[in-house]
């Protein structure tokens, strides 16, 4: 699907064939269109092979791996995106619920900000719960309410 629309595109640049034949110019500048959307078509390719060689070239440099010599860097470091994430959710969260709370004061429209922080709140209390079970935590469901 993709590459018929970059063919679509290739083709929907052409010049009049006469001016082609007799132009160079005409003819360099076609090809410099069609290399345009040639290097369109593959720049996020192009961007992610950059960013894995910029991020891995100062630990390259180093003379070690990539993650160090600490076989648990990968786990530790997802271990700390994931609490970030949870700590961005519970503050989202209380912006969420105050910019309701605040809207409400001044009869406008507050469900969709209460709804918002209501969400982060359940999105923040489920990143809290993958980050016990990373962290090898077993989590207790109280089933009898406290009896």
């Amino acid at each position: 699907m993709k590459l018929k629309s970059m063919m679509a595109r290739l083709n929907a640049c052409k010049v009049d064939d006469e001016v082609l034949k007799h132009s160079r110019l005409a003819r360099a500048g076609n090809r410099l269109i069609q290399l345009a959307e040639i290097l369109r078509f593959i720049e996020p390719a192009l961007a992610l092979v950059a960013m894995l060689i910029l991020m891995s070239a100062p630990a390259l440099a180093q003379g070690g791996t990539i993650f160090g010599q600490d076989d648990q860097s990968i786990g530790n470091g997802f271990r700390q995106m994931i609490r970030y994430g949870r700590n961005l959710m519970y503050l989202l969260g209380v912006v969420g619920v105050g910019w309701a709370v605040v809207n409400y004061m001044t009869e406008k429209a507050y469900m969709k900000q209460g709804i918002g922080g209501f969400a982060s709140f359940g999105i923040g209390g489920i990143t809290q719960l993958v980050q016990s079970f990373s962290q090898g935590n077993a989590v207790d469901l109280d089933t009898d309410l406290g009896k």
